[in-house]
């Protein structure tokens, strides 16, 4: 005897399903940090989105990717065509372990040992090696921004990295 109930478990998990896939898919993606620009192409395609690029200090350029949803990702690319910097106003939280590529670790130590902190934690700043990162937000708006000190170019300070 078949249950009546299976062709609404097999409706709510195909639904279930899709969504989870949506929700992937339209996560953002990011150039890797110590990345090329090559990567920053790349992002404006996958993330449907129009892309501005403007003049930076020492050569070097900023690419604006603007999405649909009026979220907006900065990458800073250097006179080598490095990505030395990334700063982000987002509805989605950024995934970190794209973003910062093999810096992801250090990152990773870094908001392991504010977490030992008590309370909500909204916000992370990381300084670790080579890697910057100053990250806060909630749910549907996340800021930021993360560097290279290595990269930077020079005479570029990091305020400027917005």
């Amino acid at each position: 005897m078949k249950s009546a109930w299976r062709p609404d478990v097999r409706r709510a998990s195909a639904a279930w399903i899709g969504s989870a896939w949506l929700a992937l898919s339209c996560s953002p993606c990011w150039a890797v940090l110590g990345g090329d620009v090559a990567s920053v192409q790349a992002d404006q395609m996958r993330m449907r989105a129009t892309r501005q690029i403007a003049n930076a200090v020492q050569g070097g350029t900023v690419h604006e990717i603007r999405m649909p949803d009026g979220s907006s990702i900065r990458e800073f690319v250097n006179a080598q065509g490095i990505v030395y910097a990334v700063a982000w106003s987002t509805r989605l939280k950024p995934d970190f372990t794209q973003m910062l590529g093999r810096h992801a670790a250090d990152f990773d130590a870094g908001v392991s040992a504010q977490s030992q902190k008590p309370g909500l934690q909204r916000s992370a700043a990381v300084d670790r090696g080579d890697l910057v990162v100053h990250s806060a937000g909630r749910p549907g708006a996340f800021v930021g921004r993360a560097w290279l000190k290595s990269q930077l170019p020079s005479g570029t300070r990091s305020d400027a990295i917005r």
